[in-house]
């Protein structure tokens, strides 16, 4: 979405403060001339409007903040901080290089850090509330293009409604533009309730005419929600909830749009547009993607050749190592079979810049789930958009509803094998001799092909073994942590309206 990307940070900053108004939630402080008396006329100012919306959804480091004065991580920037990494180094896939509290368990309600950037989203549900109500009720352009600006942004509110449910439960958005500035803390809704409240966004999304079926192929406008993006994030919402059936119906509309899996799986990644991606955050000068050095430890020698393929490509005057933020587990990596065409983005040695070469055996950490093969630039960052939904996910999710409504079904392992065909491997008989069987199998299979895609915790406690594996690699993981804490500063200024999570 390079029109959206280029100008969103400069937007954010000048628009939002002027279409809010509560001290709590939202920012009081007019910075620009614009209010919503004089904005809300033309489509320009609809796009202005829905455009700031899109500020945590970026690679980039973070934004500020204008109605906390405060800093935050960008939800899909790679920093072991933000939430995509979290959802990645608290499971049996990735480890940190160094001692994590997050990925070690011992986090509570003042840890800080991923807790506090990612509940800062609660802010944009209630600034996509006020958005949302200025369109409705605007007179300025045509009724079609209004309304695809109230989808586009009631799809966003349901991701970050979605983002907030997945971290710390049901919480108290508001989605009533006339308490905006009440500063009354409500209590928790019901998960019930709220669950209800991210549906209801979606259909009322999806059931808008005017809004596009998806992006493909539009470089001006990849990168904006759609159709196929709010019913992607259906899917996840009923695949976090075991609601198979719905899962199942909104995997079956998603394989019905056209998407398809590109045959070489090193492709997948080095193309924002292509045909098997639903959604991607765009990177380019205004946001790039510091995925590949996050993973990179920081003796890595460029220009490392490995298959054939010169990882870290880039002008031979130039040299950028690593951070060595994060690496995957070798007990993962020794996981996928032999001949699994996916470990051809994975590096399991590598020459250093002192011309060693660095293996399991003298001393690397974990293996390097490199999957982008682009030049780091001057700052690091990359110029490819990270991928943050595919149709391998759909399969894979369509595959799991069908086995745990009718078993491993004929339907269910055509799903799976799709994906495992592209990587060159076989299921065996007693993957498909029971549901049980399966599940595991299905599991197993969702890691060997998202991998460093940030989902792998949302997995793991679906299945029911994300501290189950946790305590076996000898984390002191409790059970209630399979949600994060509110933040302390949250629950003290509501002064005990605010509910904790259990256990902490």
């Amino acid at each position: 979405m390079k029109k959206i990307f280029v100008t969103i940070f400069v937007l954010a900053a000048q628009i939002y403060p002027v279409l809010v108004s509560c001290d709590d939630m939202l920012e009081t402080k007019n910075y620009t001339d614009m209010s919503p008396s004089n904005f809300f006329k033309t489509e320009g100012d609809f796009d202005a409007a829905v455009t700031g919306l899109y500020l945590p959804l970026t690679t980039n480091w973070g934004y500020s903040d204008g109605g906390t004065g405060g800093w935050y991580m960008s939800i899909y920037n790679a920093d072991l901080r933000s939430t995509f990494a979290t959802g990645m180094v608290t499971t049996d896939i990735m480890r940190p290089y160094s001692t994590y509290d997050y990925a070690e368990f011992n986090f509570g309600p003042s840890t800080g850090g991923t807790i506090n950037s990612t509940y800062n989203v609660l802010r944009f549900v209630a600034r996509a509330t006020d958005v949302i109500s200025n369109l409705e009720n605007s007179t300025g352009s045509t009724e079609a293009i209004r309304t695809r600006y109230i989808a586009e942004a009631k799809t966003l509110r349901a991701i970050y409604m979605y983002t907030l449910l997945d971290f710390f439960g049901p919480l108290n958005v508001k989605l009533n533009p006339a308490t905006l500035a009440d500063n009354t803390v409500e209590p928790r809704p019901s998960k019930e309730t709220y669950i209800g409240y991210i549906e209801k966004d979606l259909n009322d999304a999806i059931a808008t005419s005017s809004f596009p079926e998806k992006y493909n192929g539009d470089v001006d406008e990849w990168g904006r929600m759609s159709k196929a993006i709010a019913y992607g994030v259906k899917l996840r919402l009923y695949m976090h909830e075991k609601e198979w059936d719905k899962a199942k119906s909104a995997a079956q509309t998603l394989m019905g749009m056209g998407y398809k899996l590109l045959p070489n799986y090193e492709d997948v990644f080095e193309s924002a547009m292509n045909d098997e991606v639903i959604w991607s955050v765009p990177s380019n000068t205004a946001s790039d993607n510091y995925y590949v050095s996050e993973i990179l430890p920081n003796d890595f020698k460029k220009g490392y050749n490995h298959l054939g393929r010169s990882y870290m490509r880039g002008s031979e005057d130039k040299y950028f190592s690593g951070w060595q933020g994060y690496c995957m587990r070798w007990n993962f990596y020794d996981t996928f079979q032999e001949g699994d065409k996916r470990k051809n983005v994975i590096l399991c040695e590598y020459d250093n810049t002192k011309g060693d070469r660095i293996t399991r055996e003298n001393g690397m950490v974990g293996a390097l789930p490199i999957k982008f093969m682009n030049t780091q630039f001057a700052n690091w960052g990359i110029q490819s958009a990270q991928p943050i939904m595919r149709y391998a996910e759909v399969l894979l999710s369509y595959a799991e509803a069908e086995n745990e409504l009718n078993g491993p079904s004929a339907d269910a392992i055509k799903a799976l094998k799709q994906v495992i065909d592209r990587a060159g491997v076989e299921i065996s008989a007693t993957a498909t001799a029971s549901k049980e069987a399966f599940r595991d199998y299905l599991l197993m299979e969702r890691g060997h092909e998202l991998f460093g895609e940030g989902m792998r915790r949302q997995d793991l406690i679906r299945h029911g073994e994300f501290i189950k594996r946790a305590r076996e690699r000898g984390n002191n993981a409790k059970d209630y942590q399979t949600l994060f804490p509110i933040p302390q500063f949250a629950i003290t200024e509501s002064n005990g309206i605010l509910e904790q999570n259990p256990g902490y």
